[in-house]
């Protein structure tokens, strides 16, 4: 458990399933019902009587509405299954049909399971997109209730995303302005409630402040009572078995152990399955009995293998697909462009004919109005500002410093922009794949110039160098932790470090690490799976 699964729980579901958006209740009543007995009760006992119920209620459904919410209860339901593949499949389809409509509510809900399905893959660039976008539309949505569900949900996501880069005392204040964002609505808040509970409970747990950390999910706990069994109450129980194994009080970590095992037992969550079978392990172990150690150890390794193998075959196959995409979009390009100068080869002539007469004669005007001028008007040389302003219109994409004019910036600005720098490194935005210079001067509220003469001064690299360098180390560091990452394709690996081709990619991984991708990856010593 001290290394946190970053898809073990994902907080939108609940909310993508409950959720009754303004339609007629009593219409929608017996659909709701089984809607949410189907994802909280029969997924957990019958999954593919779960799925054949959900495909059934999509063939039912005679509304956009309607067919978003079952390709999304599909959408969830294979994501209990880790099978990625599937699940961001059911909801981009959802997507697909929502942003033709103006349902800005549900639109806000789709793009922030897409954002945790992508988190769960260890995608986190299209996840922060994804983030982003579901930020933005929470500004539109015209309800009080539902746009601070949103916002909560939102904070629980971020909340995530840190738990992932080990930052649990941010992660602790995401969650913490989840909750104030839920005290404001009043549907489904106990469960939204119990899972902040749960998640300030594992957060308090990673920090070792075990006191707090029994406090939050003994909270949680009493929340769940009041529902019937799911997944969350099984983390539950999971978290205070962990807590009490640290603690030696081997009859409350059993105790608690128990609970979890007989939830996960009947479920088909792989996550759940990994996370609860990680404890009973470290239980079975402290308590020598290493036949049952030894075999929780082996179905955890097939539990870990299949959960690997379905996200790596998801990145691998989305980024194969996307090249292809690409290529397509460049042969329709090349064709369009060469219909254009076809088209073109048939018509200058003719207009040259008719326009070149014309044109001269205007152009003779022109001459004389000119020397005219030249006569009349004594030359001024250009403002001081000329060369800044021809800088605004700078091109997008990694462009290098080009001024030579030496630059004089007080400390008290070099420090500004270093601080700015340094939250953008720990942001990890450098992998955005549009990165600029110009961007980044925005980012650290400076002017380009300043910003390159901090990043040679200081960084002792020019801007390309520097952001490379960054992309790569990310990727490194990736790849040495993390036995899932060494999986990928290096087209997985490039769009993932937010370069534009493989080959760049390559080139300056052998620059930085001075070996290629793949030599870099043989060097990895293999660790077993924990």
């Amino acid at each position: 458990m001290k290394n946190y699964n970053k898809g073990t729980t994902s907080f939108y579901i609940f909310w993508l399933l409950v959720c009754n958006i303004g339609l007629r209740a009593q219409d929608l009543e017996a659909y709701n019902e089984l809607y949410v007995k189907t994802y909280l009760e029969t997924s957990q006992k019958d999954f593919p009587k779960a799925l054949q119920i959900a495909d059934s209620l999509y063939s039912i459904s005679r509304t956009p509405l309607l067919q978003i919410r079952s390709l999304m209860l599909t959408a969830s339901l294979y994501q209990q299954r880790a099978e990625t593949i599937k699940s961001i499949e059911y909801a981009l389809k959802a997507e697909k049909i929502v942003n033709d409509t103006d349902e800005v509510n549900w639109k806000a809900r789709i793009y922030g399971f897409l954002a945790t399905q992508y988190r769960i893959a260890r995608l986190f660039t299209p996840a922060k997109e994804y983030i982003v976008k579901a930020s933005a539309i929470a500004a539109q949505i015209k309800s009080p209730q539902i746009a601070n569900t949103i916002r909560g949900l939102i904070n629980q996501e971020m909340a995530h995303n840190e738990m992932a880069n080990k930052r649990y005392t941010q992660a602790i204040a995401y969650i913490q302005q989840s909750e104030q964002y839920f005290e404001s609505t009043t549907e489904n808040r106990d469960f939204f409630t119990m899972e902040n509970e749960q998640l300030l409970g594992l957060n308090y747990y990673l920090l070792e402040h075990y006191d707090k950390s029994i406090e939050h999910y003994q909270n949680a706990l009493r929340i769940s009572l009041n529902a019937p069994e799911n997944y969350v109450t099984a983390l539950i129980h999971n978290g205070l078995a962990n807590i009490y194994l640290n603690r030696d009080n081997i009859l409350k970590a059993e105790k608690h152990l128990d609970s979890a095992q007989r939830i996960a037992d009947k479920s088909y969550y792989l996550q759940l399955k990994k996370e609860i079978n990680e404890t009973a392990y470290r239980y079975y172990v402290t308590t020598n009995n290493i036949n049952k150690a030894l075999a929780i150890k082996k179905l955890q390794d097939s539990i870990v293998a299949e959960i690997y193998k379905k996200s790596a075959d998801f990145v691998n196959n989305s980024y194969t697909n996307l090249g292809l995409e690409r290529e397509d979009q460049q042969r329709r390009s090349k064709s369009k462009t060469s219909f254009l100068i076809m088209g073109l080869l048939v018509v200058l002539p003719i207009t040259l004919y008719f326009i070149l007469p014309w044109f001269r004669q205007k152009q003779k005007l022109i001459s004389k109005n000119v020397v005219h001028e030249k006569v009349q008007k004594p030359q001024f040389p250009l403002p001081d500002n000329a060369e800044e302003e021809s800088d605004k219109d700078e091109p997008s994409g990694m462009e290098n410093e080009t001024s030579s004019i030496p630059v004089v910036i007080s400390d008290q600005i070099v420090n500004k922009i270093m601080s700015r720098l340094e939250e953008f490194e720990s942001k990890n935005l450098y992998v955005k794949r549009d990165i600029s210079l110009s961007y980044l001067a925005i980012y650290c509220d400076t002017n380009t110039k300043y910003l390159s003469f901090v990043i040679n001064s200081q960084k002792k690299k020019d801007f390309y160098n520097y952001i490379n360098e960054l992309r790569i180390n990310y990727i490194a560091k990736r790849l040495i932790n993390d036995p899932y990452y060494r999986r990928l394709k290096i087209a997985a690996l490039t769009n993932e470090a937010g370069f534009s081709s493989q080959s760049k990619f390559a080139q300056n991984f052998k620059k930085v690490t001075g070996m290629s991708p793949s030599e870099f990856i043989k060097s990895i010593p293999e660790e077993p799976e924990k």
